[in-house]
């Protein structure tokens, strides 16, 4: 099934339209996607504190999680929601009022805090209208900048360790070196 899936997956993203990315200026208010892997009690605490983060640095925050259980305890809010198993279909692609919801809004920025290749927050990804989305390299190009490990390739995704504070501590990083240098 998962090779199904993942051939689903692909088809549908070299139908997507070509990109034009255009970089974000942090010195502006910026409305931000935050997506991400939820832990199985969906508390966050991680993705929490980097939602805090950019909030002290002025932007409009609304964050994206994915767990692979049936029922979502959390409420689904304007700037929060965890998708689960039901938030998706029988061929692994969103749900209708899932992506009616995602493409609802439009972002300046989009941070994928995913860490490994969940399919279904790669469909989030490719789906969410934003002008510049950035996240780990996990083979796909989803991403208009893509963050690389030295020893990571996206074969071994499932067994390799990192961290959400991590990717986005290095996003951030590269992100304000760059506009620094504008």
């Amino acid at each position: 099934m998962r090779k199904l899936y993942q051939f689903i997956f692909d088809y549908l993203l070299k139908k997507q339209p070509a990109r034009d990315p255009r970089f974000p200026h942090l010195d502006k208010p910026l409305k931000v996607l935050l997506i991400y892997e939820s832990d199985i009690l969906e508390r966050n605490d991680a993705i929490k504190s980097i939602r805090q983060d950019l909030l002290r640095r002025q932007m409009d925050v609304t964050m994206w999680g994915y767990v692979a259980k049936k029922e979502i305890s959390t409420l689904i809010l304007p700037q929060s929601r965890i998708l689960g198993l039901n938030d998706y279909n029988w061929w692994g692609t969103p749900k209708k009022d899932v992506l009616d919801d995602l493409r609802a809004e439009h972002y300046e920025l989009m941070i994928d805090l995913t860490t490994r290749p969940i399919l279904p927050l790669r469909y989030i990804a490719m789906y969410t209208d934003a002008d510049f989305k950035v996240g780990l390299n996990l083979g796909e190009g989803l991403h208009d900048m893509l963050i690389s490990l030295p020893d990571f390739s996206p074969e071994q995704g499932e067994n390799v360790n990192i961290e959400a504070s991590w990717l986005y501590d290095q996003i951030m990083s590269f992100i304000t070196t760059i506009k620094s240098n504008d």
